[in-house]
């Protein structure tokens, strides 16, 4: 399913959240179906995925774990800034 963003209409690049605790949250493209058993920057971003929040650096927290969202009930969408 294509569809275009709500802001600038152009079109939004398909894909998937991931999430694991150590390893923080990740949007990954289609056809990476899980997070490496590793998971590194590096990692994330060599299989065509962006690094949303984390993984932590030793444990040590890099932000407060939260990214800015838009939620609309009506269709059921969530638009996350990064």
């Amino acid at each position: 399913m294509m569809m275009n963003c709500p802001a600038c209409g152009k079109e939004m690049k398909a894909g998937k959240i991931a999430y694991a605790p150590q390893a923080g949250i990740h949007f990954l493209p289609p056809g990476v179906q899980h997070l490496p058993r590793v998971v590194t920057k590096w990692g994330i971003k060599k299989q065509g995925g962006i690094v949303l929040d984390g993984p932590s650096n030793l444990g040590l927290l890099e932000s407060d774990g939260t990214l800015p969202a838009y939620l609309c009930q009506q269709c059921r969408k969530i638009i996350v800034e990064y």
